[in-house]
């Protein structure tokens, strides 16, 4: 035995004894019995959480998205397990998904708060108005320092988090969601039916004058062989619905960096302005000939018939139809979403590496900042138990929280790793799963994503994996997604993704002006060029014009000014 193996040994035998003189205590206390978990998750001390004597002696009430995958939240089987450990009565005011923001907007316009906001949707603009400027919410900085036991553990794996979640005051209002998704970081792949490409003899492609005459083929060679050769859809996308569905991604990143996300329509994001950094300098890419020779490119796979049309205007359902009924040849999409996960049409699709433009230019757009961010757990400075607040919050960072509340109970819907079993990243696996994990079903056992938690790399990715697994089924897609990223990877270019940013309440109600009138007119703009409704040779330099008279200038002076302000 190695003295490394001795070490984990030795630790491993403290924290049985240890483990079993905690059970030994927890058994003559009925109220606080908790179940039995892996040691990983069960050493962690979760006594100093026990916050009142009596269940019910304090009273929490929590605003969540109520969302269509989670039954009832009074009734959760975690909730119910968050009130055994703190003792704390939890009610709930329910945000529909649908519109939240909206809703949210008028709860906070109303002065009549829950003493929690619990992941439902706060802006980074709503924490600095209600929270810097209108001292609505609650600075967390001083119960993070005494109570923080979990959050200070996340800020010390993840450094730099504590200068990322707090606001230009120096005060941290929101815990953010902790979810170290490998995956997210090369999110925008794309997918060819390679069934397809093996009935015609063709071969993945790797440039996009390949690509091309990949489609073509697709077209007009019945490559579904069921004897119609006009029943094929080369490409297609969705603009609603989908993720990362906006099928001229890998097109446009043939020509230039093109991080545009008009699949939403969001106005949060830098990405729906094609924001990206050169050097220290904030651009945009709408000037640019490579960026027109892009939108030309998409416009030609239209008039040809090798871009779907419809792709601009259908939703994810109406894409899932096409490819299911075998007519979809390629597509783009953070997975495999436009199937039905291990149907015998997802099998056919596999990923295709950036295609190389005319310079031979390549890209993956990347997302290096996303481990830890958003606004999931805010207080009202209202709340008569602000200690027990955010104790609670601190408590979800743990991983008995982070298990129970992402996979269910312990010995029903999941359990220890078998031993020797390897994970997904090479290393030892942490759990297995009894229930397969199906987010579109409702369910009474867990919450899903919709806490925050601690969702560490070793959590993400400690699902056994064996060498054999079937990568197309439904457990074998985080491994297919771990491995079609890091083929992925090397195309990335980290230094021109937009970092956190901070901006003032005037900022933010500047910019959330431009934002709506900018945000419509590059989406109408951009599929109007690709259907064809607008003239690339006529009308762009217009458009350019608009863009600029509509304050698109202006807006990338504030993305520079809060970058120099933070970074420079």
């Amino acid at each position: 035995m190695t003295e490394e193996e001795n070490k984990m040994r030795t630790t491993l035998l403290k924290k049985l004894l240890s483990l079993s003189l905690a059970l030994t205590l927890l058994l003559g206390c009925a109220s606080y019995a908790l179940a039995w978990e892996p040691q990983w998750a069960h050493d962690e001390d979760l006594s100093d959480y026990r916050l009142c004597e009596n269940f019910g002696d304090i009273t929490l009430k929590v605003a969540v998205t109520d969302h269509a995958t989670i039954s009832t939240w009074e009734e959760n089987a975690f909730v119910k397990w968050l009130e055994e450990v703190t003792n704390v009565d939890l009610t709930f005011e329910l945000i529909p998904y649908e519109g939240r923001a909206e809703k949210l907007g008028l709860i906070l316009n109303s002065g009549n708060y829950p003493d929690v906001f619990l992941s439902c949707g706060m802006t980074s603009a709503m924490i600095s108005r209600f929270g810097v400027d209108e001292k609505m919410f609650l600075p967390l900085n001083d119960l993070i320092e005494e109570h923080g036991t979990f959050t200070k553990k996340m800020f010390a794996e993840f450094p730099g988090t504590e200068g990322l979640i707090s606001q230009l005051d120096g005060n941290i209002y929101s815990l953010p969601v902790v979810n170290e998704c490998f995956h997210c970081t090369a999110p925008r792949k794309f997918w060819i039916n390679q069934a397809w490409l093996d009935n015609l003899g063709l071969k993945m492609p790797t440039t996009l004058d390949e690509l091309y005459e990949v489609l073509v083929a697709f077209r007009d060679q019945d490559a579904n062989g069921n004897g119609d050769p006009n029943d094929e859809i080369p490409l297609a996308g969705d603009y609603k619905d989908g993720w990362y569905t906006n099928v001229e991604n890998p097109i446009m990143n043939a020509f230039c960096y093109y991080t545009l996300d008009l699949d939403t329509g969001s106005t949060t994001s830098s990405d729906a302005f094609g924001m990206y950094m050169d050097g220290d300098t904030v651009c945009t890419p709408f000037e640019l000939e490579a960026f027109r020779d892009g939108v030309k490119y998409v416009r030609k796979l239209v008039e040809e018939d090798l871009l779907y049309v419809g792709s601009f205007t259908q939703d994810l359902a109406a894409l899932t139809q096409i490819a299911e009924s075998d007519r979809l040849g390629a597509c783009s999409g953070g997975y495999i979403l436009f199937c039905n996960l291990g149907s015998d049409i997802y099998r056919n699709y596999r990923r295709v590496l950036p295609v190389a433009g005319p310079d031979g230019y390549t890209n993956a757009i990347s997302y290096p900042y996303g481990n830890v961010g958003g606004n999931g757990y805010t207080i009202s400075a209202k709340c008569q138990y602000p200690v027990e607040a955010f104790k609670l919050g601190d408590l979800l960072y743990s991983y008995a929280a982070t298990m129970r509340g992402y996979y269910g109970v312990y010995g029903e819907q999941w359990t220890d790793a078998d031993p020797g079993a390897i994970g997904i990243n090479g290393e030892p696996a942490m759990y297995k799963l009894l229930v397969p994990w199906q987010e579109s079903e409702p369910q009474s056992y867990c919450v899903l994503q919709m806490t925050i938690s601690y969702r560490d790399a070793k959590f993400r990715l400690g699902e056994p994996s064996d060498p054999n697994i079937d990568l197309y089924s439904g457990a074998g897609l985080e491994t297919l997604l771990y491995q079609v990223t890091k083929e992925y990877k090397p195309y990335t270019k980290d230094e021109k993704a937009i970092p956190s940013l901070k901006f003032t309440d005037e900022q933010n109600e500047t910019m959330s002006v431009l934002k709506a009138n900018l945000s419509a007119t590059i989406k109408e703009g951009m599929i109007s060029f690709f259907n064809g409704t607008k003239s690339i040779d006529d009308e762009y330099d217009a458009w350019l014009a608009t863009l600029e008279s509509q304050g698109l200038p202006q807006l990338v002076e504030i993305y520079q000014n809060a970058y120099n302000t933070q970074y420079k």
